[in-house]
């Protein structure tokens, strides 16, 4: 389950933390203009729930500064500035802001209480056994600012805020491998000139596919 108190308490402590010009305003942005609070972190796979998003981009955090604990990274990580590491896992997907609708969908559902509780003609039978369709909430895209990615991320921050460059590199590509083929080089390129891209990816992946479930974190 989320916490969503304790989520937005949480963010703005730790953004609160940051001391640079114009992240008032990039607040201001957050708060009166997005459904960043509110937003889900995916359609249908991590954390695609009320919530979502908040609460992804701060399991990123977590695992990005946990990664001060392996030998590999931690010369690395400990050489960033802690606002860096803020700034960069809580808006790597800022991108998402005002870019998921409420939809439905119909659905097949095996619950026995449910299909007990049915007319018979809506009942249906398959290889799993009986069913009925039900009508459900969905999240659905509506992408009205189609920028990109990690770079529509970078655009939005700047507008407020200006990013350093490793800040720059790491947002844009945080997706790694995962962007079109055509960018591999870049990807590569971009990591090995500053590992952070590396560490952000690596955080994003490890709460994405490690801590989160659709409906909240894992327990």
């Amino acid at each position: 389950m989320i916490n969503q108190e304790e989520n937005v308490k949480r963010f703005e402590e730790l953004m609160g933390s940051v001391e640079r010009d114009g992240v008032k305003e990039l607040m201001d942005y957050i708060r009166n203009k997005t459904d960043f609070y509110n937003a889900p972190a995916s359609t249908q796979f991590h954390l695609a729930c009320d919530g979502g998003l908040l609460q992804h981009s701060l399991n990123v955090y977590d695992c990005l500064v946990a990664k001060k604990q392996s030998p590999v990274w931690k010369n690395i990580i400990e050489a960033i500035p802690e606002e860096s590491l803020i700034i960069m896992a809580l808006l790597h997907d800022l991108c998402k802001v005002n870019f998921y609708v409420k939809g439905t969908k119909n659905q097949k559902t095996y619950d026995p209480e449910k299909v007990v509780a049915a007319e018979n003609w809506q009942v249906k039978h398959d290889d799993k056994g009986n069913y009925i369709w039900e009508t459900v909430l969905r999240y659905e895209i509506n992408d009205t600012m189609p920028l990109g990615h990690g770079e529509k991320s970078v655009m939005l921050i700047n507008c407020f805020m200006k990013l350093k460059t490793p800040e720059i590199f790491a947002i844009r590509w945080h997706m790694g491998f995962s962007e079109e083929k055509s960018q591999y080089k870049a990807v590569g390129d971009a990591m090995e000139k500053y590992p952070i891209v590396l560490a952000l990816h690596e955080a994003d992946l490890e709460a994405s596919k490690l801590l989160e479930d659709v409906a909240g974190n894992k327990e």
